[in-house]
């Protein structure tokens, strides 16, 4: 069980690093990265990967509610198809992307544009897929184990307890017959 914890919990950090990867590559493009030499390529490489933990920090702080209770129907209910994992992924990126919109404030620009709702979109698909293969094709195996460990202690009790025809065969042997009613057992 504290295997599975600590496999939500990474496929939860790995999630949201994913999504905002998957963000940030909206905004800065391979093809601008590929297009500088030396330096400045790694410049816009590490400028990338802050603004990827930025976000991911972001993600995590208000996906974590949305999430647990994703995670913990997955694994109450052994839910682990992608599917499952990559709408609620969907979901909760769309949920982050009105949270925005909801916030902004009159007279600056808006967030609400296709290409911001793809990028959202796309994000919380790829961190739900990324969820998915980490822990969520897993979900609720700890409670499988447990169940097979007792279907084999119920089997092998009822094998102990089942009596076979040899055991009817030595029967009258163990225990002598009593042909008079009126004898008492005191076995």
């Amino acid at each position: 069980m504290i295997a599975a914890m600590v496999r939500i919990l990474f496929g939860f950090v790995l999630a949201c690093l994913a999504g905002a990867l998957t963000q940030v590559l909206f905004v800065i493009t391979p093809a601008d990265i590929y297009g500088l030499e030396g330096d400045p390529r790694w410049q816009r490489i590490a400028f990338a990967s802050a603004i990827t933990l930025s976000a991911a920090t972001q993600s995590a702080v208000f996906s974590l509610p949305f999430a647990a209770v994703v995670v913990l129907f997955g694994v109450v209910r052994r839910v682990q198809g992608w599917a499952y994992y990559v709408f609620a992924g969907l979901a909760v990126a769309l949920l982050g992307f009105a949270a925005l919109y909801v916030s902004e404030s009159g007279g600056q620009p808006t967030i609400a544009n296709g290409y911001a709702v793809a990028a959202f979109a796309f994000s919380g698909i790829i961190a739900g897929y990324v969820y998915w293969l980490v822990a969520g094709h897993q979900a609720g195996s700890f409670y499988r184990e447990r169940e097979d460990v007792l279907d084999d202690v119920a089997e092998e009790d009822t094998r102990r307890q089942h009596l076979t025809s040899r055991d009817y065969d030595r029967a009258d042997r163990i225990v002598p017959a009593v042909s008079d009613p009126g004898v008492r057992k005191t076995h």
